[in-house]
């Protein structure tokens, strides 16, 4: 605490700390006094030593300033922003250190930094295109000059490797003139290939799809390559240690090359060796535990081979099936033995500990939450063998539950094979209020409106009280306000339901927004529970029960039997949907996948009008085909039938769904009025490729796309030559909640008078 204090600026707190009595036995309360220090004033900054920039430049580089508040973490990085600024003048080895003088009576520090430049360091790159950046950390500290040119010339050829220049040299020299020494390389890039294929021969053990699939070779598109020349050149020591954990200690690997115009196939010759084996495994000492459930815990088998990594390994796994079974003090080593000339014996000697058992459950740190709430997440009881991976999986659902910011189990050792467990927590805030001006997606994709999503300006209240009645629930009131729509929003969200552990949400609604073709109110409740499928967390489904009813205003098509202007429209439905999400980043995606499939019965309930069925499926796919390229697809297939009115129909255009419409504008319109109506069937399909712009800006991507599909008002009607078409380009800044975006969109199928290209400016993935 006390450095913390010192680093922020708190100089000689003084900390105090204390133990009270709580009405639960055996449990204390530790409290700590904390006085915070003393505040010191900058009063001057002097610099000495080789000063070769002006004070006032020097100074500029610094937050701390004279007359400021004096912080230690501050002045620690001021002095990397002064190394910094050397260094970018050559000054590669310059060394910087503040003094401080405190002055007690006044409260005042006066600083001095001693700057050490020591001799300039030029580094001089001929022949190629290569950065600077990449060269000079191997110069800021005092090196042996061989080792520093040796490290620069292997940069260097990996990054020539990277760009294609397979058969680049570089040679390095060092020069001296007064207090400047000059490194200097001399890069011969050669010409540059294309690999065009990896071939493997003489490789028996593998199959060559066999190791092109164990060392991630595998082709993502036809038309690139899908490897690059730095990786190409550290195949071979992956290979060979590939080979080593099938057995193989002595594979030897060759590159050659087989040239042709401008591309390449790189071909490795393998000389595989002799396999080494295993023989046989005993287990000594193992009494409790039978020898089939040990080698269900080990990834060695015998008649396998033999790879003394491995074996480490499988100690490590037996430790913990021991732990697993609640045992403690376990001791497990293991030993080999050459029996023939590539045949091994292992032995793991079991010294087996004493199986414990849970004595008592204590929980502490709850203030507002009630006991029960925690140990409903436990998944023992006392006296239950203490299995370490229960212990795991208990903390993790306790935390799972949001509502504390720390969760500990201890194990407290009794005696005669007894523990207590003690689960310490510690509660986060329980009370938020937020205000918030933006922009809002309206996509709820674990919801039956998955198919919708509309951005918009919009400003946001929100308060939120959570862990109600100390049971871990969460109340909350969100209101939003935009040009287009007004809505206010009433959740309560609870882990449990009716005692079953699902995530339950209890949802009622005010609305009132304004599209295309019509405007509406809507008001509504919904009960919906959400569970993972078979522990895995990427895999959801989710069940709705909705009632809503909806007046239309503004109608801009002509009225029908469910389209009428203010005569309310209610709908009472159920859905279900299942969600699997693979992505490596919901807001930034670049691998992997996303599906769901939402399926909707409105039935006439409750003096409902609603009589529909909705079907609406969607998957995605990134697929990363060079660094930092990615390709990106999605198909969206919506079909519906029964009495659907305007606002439960499928619609389409826009910067969410297809670019080379305007908003809600894809699809079939009204004779009359030219507007949209939407449709009971929806077919859309994205395509995408990203790649960077410029190495200066890393979070900047171009983009080119293609869009096709539409919507059709009847399911007969469905037509794939009726599908319409847009490209387009457009740039992409990643920000932590996706992409900032400016595209321009061309339809293939603009009718005349239709503005062209569309500019879409807006957040988030299109998908």
């Amino acid at each position: 605490m006390k450095t913390i204090l010192i680093q922020r600026g708190k100089y000689n707190p003084a900390i105090e700390a204390y133990s009270e009595p709580t009405d639960e036995p055996s449990q204390v309360d530790v409290f700590f006094e904390i006085q915070g220090g003393k505040e010191y004033i900058v009063k001057d900054i002097h610099f000495r030593g080789d000063v070769i920039f002006q004070e006032t430049k020097l100074k500029k580089e610094m937050n701390i300033k004279i007359g400021g508040l004096f912080v230690k973490s501050t002045l620690q990085k001021d002095m990397d922003n002064l190394k910094d600024l050397y260094r970018s003048m050559g000054y590669q080895r310059v060394e910087i250190q503040a003094q401080e003088d405190f002055q007690e009576k006044n409260g005042f520090v006066s600083l001095v930094v001693d700057l050490e430049a020591h001799e300039k360091i030029d580094i001089i790159i001929q022949g190629a295109e290569v950065p600077l950046s990449l060269i000079r950390p191997i110069w800021e500290t005092n090196i042996f000059m061989e080792w520093g040119i040796d490290q620069g010339k292997a940069k260097i050829i990996k990054y020539m490797h990277k760009k294609g220049y397979l058969f680049c040299s570089v040679r390095g020299s060092v020069a001296r003139e007064e207090n400047t020494i000059k490194i200097i390389y001399k890069v011969f890039p050669g010409d540059k290939y294309k690999i065009n294929d990896i071939i493997f021969n003489k490789s028996e053990y593998f199959s060559p799809d066999e190791l092109k699939s164990q060392l991630a070779l595998g082709e993502n598109a036809p038309l690139l390559s899908s490897i690059t020349g730095d990786r190409l050149f550290e195949l071979p020591s992956e290979i060979e240690s590939l080979y080593e954990t099938q057995g193989f200690p002595d594979t030897r690997i060759a590159l050659n090359f087989r040239k042709y115009k401008k591309k390449i196939d790189a071909i490795f010759f393998i000389e595989e060796g002799v396999q080494n084996i295993t023989k046989k495994i005993s287990f000594k000492g193992a009494e409790n535990v039978s020898t089939e459930v040990l080698l269900e815990n080990i990834e060695t088998f015998e008649g396998g081979p033999f790879y003394q990594p491995r074996v480490q390994k499988d100690t490590e796994n037996l430790e913990n099936l021991y732990l697993n079974m609640g045992y403690r003090g376990t001791e497990i080593k293991s030993s080999t033995e050459k029996t023939g000339e590539n045949s091994f014996n292992i032995e793991f000697e079991v010294k087996e500990g004493e199986r414990v058992r849970i004595k008592d459950i204590i929980i502490t740190g709850n203030k507002t939450t009630r006991n029960n709430t925690i140990l409903r997440e436990v998944l023992f009881q006392p006296g239950d063998y203490a299995r370490s991976d229960e212990i795991r999986n208990t903390k993790r659902r306790i935390s799972n539950l949001g509502i504390f910011t720390k969760v500990t189990i201890e194990e407290i050792f009794l005696d005669q094979g007894w523990e207590n467990l003690l689960i310490s927590v510690k509660e986060g805030q329980r009370h938020y209020v937020s205000l918030g001006v933006g922009l809002e997606t309206k996509n709820e994709p674990r919801s039956f409106q998955a198919w919708d999503s509309i951005i918009r300006p919009r400003g946001t209240a929100e308060l939120i009280r959570g862990n109600i009645f100390g049971s871990g629930a969460q109340l909350s009131l969100v209101g939003q306000v935009s040009l287009r729509e007004k809505r206010a929003a009433l959740s309560w969200e609870q882990p449990y339901f009716f005692g079953i552990p699902i995530d339950t949400y209890l949802n009622a609604w005010l609305e009132r927004e304004s599209r295309t073709s019509y405007s509406f109110d809507r008001r509504g409740i919904s009960l919906s529970v959400l569970k993972p499928i078979a522990r895995d967390e990427n895999k959801i489904f989710m069940f709705t029960l909705r009632f809503a009813q909806t007046s239309l205003f503004e109608l801009k098509i002509s009225e029908s039997e469910v389209d009428r202007q203010h005569f309310p429209f209610s709908a009472t439905s159920i859905s279900g949907s299942i969600i699997w999400d693979k992505r490596d980043d919901s807001f930034n995606p670049g691998r992997g996948y996303f599906a769901s499939t939402v399926l909707e019965w409105a039935y006439p309930l409750f003096h409902a009008e609603s009589d529909y069925l909705k079907l609406f499926t969607k998957y995605q796919q990134f697929l990363p085909l060079l660094p930092k390229v990615t390709f990106s697809m999605t198909s969206r297939v919506g079909l519906g039938m029964g009495r659907m009115p305007i606002h439960e129909r499928f619609f389409a255009g826009g910067s969410n769904s297809f670019r080379g419409t305007s908003f809600d504008e894809l699809g079939p319109k009204d004779p009359l009025s030219l507007e949209p109506v939407g449709g009971k069937a929806i077919i859309l399909v994205n395509f995408e490729l990203t790649f960077p712009v410029t190495p200066k800006l890393e979070n900047l991507y171009g983009a080119v796309f293609y869009d096709k599909g539409n919507v059709f008002y009847k399911r007969s009607q469905v037509d794939f030559k009726g599908l319409q078409d847009a490209v387009g380009v457009g740039f992409r800044y990643k920000t932590p909640l996706g992409p900032v975006r400016l595209e321009l969109g061309w339809s293939f199928d603009a009718r005349e008078g239709e503005k062209q290209p569309l500019v879409i400016i807006a957040i988030g993935h299109v998908f």
